[in-house]
């Protein structure tokens, strides 16, 4: 779900997307591919699924827009699909590392899941495609979608435990955790797509809006917001 922006997102192997190859490939101006032009097709489909949907991205335009030509384009990504894979793949790293960053730096579990939610907002907010239209296709094609399921049932058990423990020190109530964890997850990706619909909002006050408002009824009657907050906020600068 995931993340922020697509750069900083190390891709991994998913089984739509092809290793990309590196010999070079003539552009359109018949200059040749210098490197690996994956990035550069990769952040142009984020932009244009973001413009278009991925429905209406169709692989000649992707390579009219990066510069390719089109059978150059098929010889780094067979498919759409196969450019969608690799970007759900990097949609997924930076939550991953984002909720193992917070549980290494410790904290009390209110905490760390307010440090989680502003940085995940935040994170979606500033994708450059909607991830709820990746979530449909994700969920249309479950076996070649794998292991992005994969990462976000692993996503869902981070997140669980970190809220049982949180109940177990007292510092929440009690709650059903696999359900908690799957609304923070849900109120993350939601809150994106209102983002995109115009707002004059930045990412980063939505996150801590957000943190604010999923965080505040969970705490036990020991722990103030206001606390948890302070401590959230602590943390990060440390």
């Amino acid at each position: 779900m995931r993340g922020n922006a697509v750069s900083g997102r190390p891709p991994r192997d998913q089984r739509a997307a092809p290793q990309p190859r590196r010999t070079g490939r003539p552009r359109v101006d018949q200059r040749p591919v210098l490197g690996d032009p994956t990035e550069a097709i990769l952040v142009t489909a984020g932009r244009l699924f973001g413009e278009l949907g991925v429905a209406g991205t169709t692989m000649s335009r992707l390579a009219e827009e990066v510069g390719l030509k089109q059978s150059s384009l098929y010889y780094y990504f067979h498919s759409r699909e196969a450019v969608t894979a690799a970007l759900v793949a990097r949609a997924n790293v930076v939550p991953l590392e984002l909720i193992d960053r917070i549980r290494d730096e410790g904290g009390s579990a209110p905490a760390q899941l307010h440090r989680f939610v502003r940085g995940d907002v935040e994170a979606l907010c500033l994708l450059p495609f909607d991830i709820g239209e990746i979530h449909r296709i994700a969920a249309r094609e479950h076996e070649r979608f794998g292991d992005y399921w994969d990462e976000r049932a692993r996503l869902e058990r981070r997140l669980a435990a970190i809220v049982r423990r949180g109940i177990a020190d007292g510092d929440l109530r009690t709650v059903d955790a696999v359900f908690t964890a799957l609304t923070i997850m849900s109120n993350d990706e939601g809150v994106q797509n209102w983002y995109r619909l115009g707002t004059r909002r930045k990412p980063a006050d939505i996150g801590d809006a957000m943190a604010d408002l999923v965080v505040g009824g969970l705490p036990s009657p020991s722990r103030r917001l206001v606390d948890v907050v302070a401590e959230s906020h602590r943390l990060e600068r440390a």
